[in-house]
């Protein structure tokens, strides 16, 4: 009685899943093979596997947030229309033209395919900003010390004066034979953090006779610098700051959780699934000039 009482049971079980409701619990994509096309507007993710079986899954976010460039986490719930999955497998290899290309393959052919139903993205964004400036500098500082909208720690000319901070330490200073930055009049503010650096009354960025936003390059008295000339008072108000550059590298990582992909009456449930990470999405150099 017991036998047949537990192959009952064995055939409910069965029977309760003749629905299609089938649980998944891996798929066999490369954490780091996760890979990006498109920009504002619509960004395409994808991971391709050929390895063992030809297949992939992408995501679109059709969105005019300008991704990668802030350190965060991005969520959109998928909708099917704006922000959706596909996951498919397919009859031959494919490369990454199949999603980047502005005219879609013909092949290979898709032998089966699900559609994300619901489920949570989260986009993770690790983003790493570098003035170059010769100064070791706390990167989750606040500090802005020129107001100018650039923390300290992108920011090439930190007190504003239109000339770049590395041009203000002194030699001996990047060159590590000292460990105090060059302090032209004396009043112990470093000439990069000095709005007058020769205290002659007269802001550094107004000692700039030629308005072309470098003072470095206007001279009174030969081989000395009038910024930097305490006899030389030149005043040409000059409130605009020149182009700002700093590097920038984004890394991210790209989950779904609670994820139901359907084809049919067939469902596949992910309650975390992980699209993968890419390095250096973005990895150059930003320019722009900071408003007054």
């Amino acid at each position: 009685m017991r036998k047949i009482l537990f192959i009952s049971i064995i055939l409910g079980s069965l029977a309760s899943c003749n629905d299609g409701d089938v649980i998944v619990t891996d798929f066999n994509f490369i954490n780091n093979n996760l890979k990006t096309c498109g920009g504002i507007g619509s960004y395409t993710f994808y991971n391709i596997n050929n390895s063992s079986a030809a297949e992939s899954i992408s995501l679109v976010l059709e969105t005019n947030d300008i991704l990668f460039i802030d350190s965060g986490i991005n969520e959109y719930l998928l909708n099917g229309t704006s922000y959706w999955v596909n996951y498919r497998k397919y009859d031959a290899d494919i490369d990454d033209n199949y999603f980047c290309s502005s005219i879609p393959p013909v092949s290979p052919n898709v032998i089966n395919e699900y559609y994300g139903a619901s489920g949570l993205v989260q986009l993770k964004t690790i983003v790493v900003k570098d003035d170059e400036d010769g100064i070791i500098e706390d990167t989750t500082s606040e500090l802005d010390s020129d107001n100018d909208g650039l923390l300290d720690f992108f920011d090439n000319d930190d007190d504003g004066d239109n000339v770049p901070t590395i041009n203000e330490l002194g030699p001996d200073f990047l060159e590590g034979i000292s460990e105090f930055p060059l302090d032209t009049d004396g009043d112990l503010i470093p000439d990069y953090l000095d709005v007058d650096d020769d205290n002659d009354l007269i802001l550094t960025r107004y000692e700039d006779a030629n308005g072309d936003l470098d003072p470095t390059n206007d001279f009174t008295t030969p081989n000395i610098p009038n910024y930097l000339n305490e006899n030389i008072a030149d005043n040409n108000i000059i409130d605009q700051y020149r182009i700002h550059t700093y590097q920038l590298t984004s890394d991210i990582e790209l989950i779904i959780n609670n994820l139901i992909l359907v084809n049919g009456s067939e469902q596949i449930t992910k309650e975390t699934m992980v699209l993968g990470t890419q390095n250096n999405v973005i990895d150059g150099t930003v320019s722009l000039t900071p408003e007054f």
